[in-house]
């Protein structure tokens, strides 16, 4: 996440961008003081040739009497367009932390550190003996293609997320352990393990990005037995390396039918219980219903997080 200065505020909507490969989501929310938003907007649009800017301003155009009066914005960068590295955590004091990272990075990432912009975050529970932090970095150049755009629409930026990151918002219901499988098309699936609502590990596998284009007949020959055995290593480094709780259940997140054979192979190939994400009573309505718009609307909790509305 990075945050930017605040503009005065006028417009008390909140509207938050989501960038994933060839499309650009606009979610616009009405923060609530005694509870969760209320969703006002799901939207899409392609963005042909990777131009993320006209996409946005096309959306902007389409939904313009929501753009009046500054309204507070924010982004999410979908997984192609940012690096998450975990490292130990510099030997330096925490608000000097994050600005040091660019060049603790050099190393790890493809991002010079004159064209790196980096935060960070922390996981509850770690290996023992280890004080590891995740890093996530942008190409700043990248950014600055697109952020013209978001500044047309209002100077009032709250921040740039992380997909990772925005989608935790989406399972704090989670009590049990249970491992989240989050996939958008071409997209690499995130792997993460909640419990008590809480983000525990965090995996991103490049292996599973065509995962959610199998067929149902695919399924019945064997097709998610990679998932599978990425769900089972996410399971076994979270009960035997950070030694919690056994994982009773897999969430699927995924663009890919609603088939419960789907979920009848996974409990096949892993003994848990598997189900499909559900969305929140706020979203159930307007919600994509393919989870196209979870990193939009995790996006725009954090949003409401920040402010104070949520």
């Amino acid at each position: 996440m990075f945050n930017f200065l605040r503009a005065r505020k006028s417009n008390q909507l909140i509207l938050t961008f989501a960038i994933r490969k060839g499309k650009v989501h606009l979610v616009v929310v009405e923060p609530q003081a005694d509870g969760p938003p209320s969703l006002v907007v799901s939207d899409e649009r392609d963005a042909k040739d990777n131009d993320f800017a006209t996409a946005i301003q096309q959306l902007a155009h389409e939904y313009a009497r929501y753009c009046r009066g500054q309204p507070r914005l924010s982004l999410v960068l979908g997984s192609g367009f940012y690096q998450s590295v975990a490292l130990d955590r510099p030997n330096l004091p925490e608000d000097e932390i994050a600005t040091s990272l660019r060049y603790n990075l050099r190393d790890l990432i493809d991002v010079e550190p004159e064209n790196c912009i980096a935060d960070y975050y922390e996981l509850p529970v770690q290996l023992p003996g280890h004080d590891k932090i995740h890093a996530i970095a942008a190409n700043k150049s990248q950014l600055e293609q697109i952020l013209p755009a978001i500044h047309d629409v209002s100077d009032n930026v709250i921040g740039i997320f992380a997909e990772e990151q925005a989608i935790r918002e989406m399972f704090t219901s989670v009590s049990e352990p249970a491992v989240l499988v989050y996939q958008q098309p071409q997209q690499a699936a995130l792997l993460q393990v909640y419990r008590e609502g809480v983000l525990q590990v965090n995996r991103s596998v490049r292996a599973l990005e065509n995962i959610s284009e199998l067929s149902i007949e695919e399924v019945r020959m064997g097709g998610l037995q990679p998932l599978s055995v990425e769900i089972q290593r996410s399971a076994d480094y979270f009960e035997r390396q950070l030694r919690q709780r056994p994982i009773t259940d897999v969430v699927l997140a995924m663009a890919m039918s609603k088939n419960e054979e789907v979920l009848a192979k996974l409990h096949e190939d892993l003994g848990l219980t598997a189900n499909w994400a559900e969305y929140p009573a706020w979203a159930s309505e307007l919600g994509a219903g393919d989870y196209s718009d979870f990193a939009a609307l995790g996006g725009a909790l954090m949003s409401c997080k920040l402010e104070g509305r949520a």
